[in-house]
């Protein structure tokens, strides 16, 4: 029997005012213990009070013939998820949106008294440029990035993290950050996962 998809009730702007939330987008092809880890780190060095993961129905920046079937995806999140603050949430297929910054329009529209940030990994951090509108997402929220050591080496010729109109923030240990746009965090730790979707995948043929 196929495991039915429940709609994250994306109206129930009162149960989610003024809390602090993580979003944590990408494909999931298949999500694994890497995405864990970001989710909590950020939830940790950030002081937030959920992380949501944005499972997409389409990648613009990945084929569809790579991607498994939305709702195995989505399962495999579900079942890979054991933590009480990290949410899984169809939002993305909800709103029918087909870019990150579609999304993030929609959200801020439905969550006005929500404070979010963007989340993401180094691989995301290096081509964040080459996203739809990525000014303007920076403009409409204040992203994260999980950052290998030595951080400073790592990023320093990112387009992102030389975008003199952002303001930079390097971080080591747990702080209670402002959510205001304009801001960029990159999460300097000691220990990362190294993992990915695409070595499960092979590792699966």
């Amino acid at each position: 029997m196929k495991k039915e998809i429940p709609s994250f009730n994306r109206y129930s702007s009162q149960k989610w005012k003024y809390r602090r939330i993580g979003l944590l987008g990408g494909s999931f092809n298949p999500p694994h213990h890497g995405h864990l880890h970001i989710s909590r780190t950020a939830l940790h060095m950030l002081g937030l009070d959920a992380i949501w993961w944005l499972v997409t129905p389409q990648n613009p920046h990945k084929s569809a013939r790579m991607l498994m079937p939305y709702r195995k995806r989505y399962a495999l999140c579900q079942d890979i998820v054991q933590h009480p603050r990290i949410h899984v949430t169809n939002l993305e297929k909800e709103f029918e949106s087909r870019t990150t910054f579609e999304t993030l329009i929609k959200l801020r529209s439905y969550f006005q008294d929500t404070d979010f940030i963007w989340i993401s990994g180094m691989d995301n951090a290096k081509t964040f440029h080459t996203w739809d509108n990525w000014k303007n997402i920076l403009n409409l929220v204040p992203t994260a990035h999980i950052a290998r050591p030595p951080a400073t080496d790592l990023i320093k010729n990112f387009p992102l993290r030389m975008l003199k109109t952002q303001n930079h923030h390097m971080l080591s240990y747990p702080e209670n950050v402002s959510l205001e746009a304009g801001n960029t965090y990159w999460i300097q730790q000691k220990k990362m996962i190294n993992i990915s979707s695409t070595d499960i995948r092979k590792s699966m043929t």
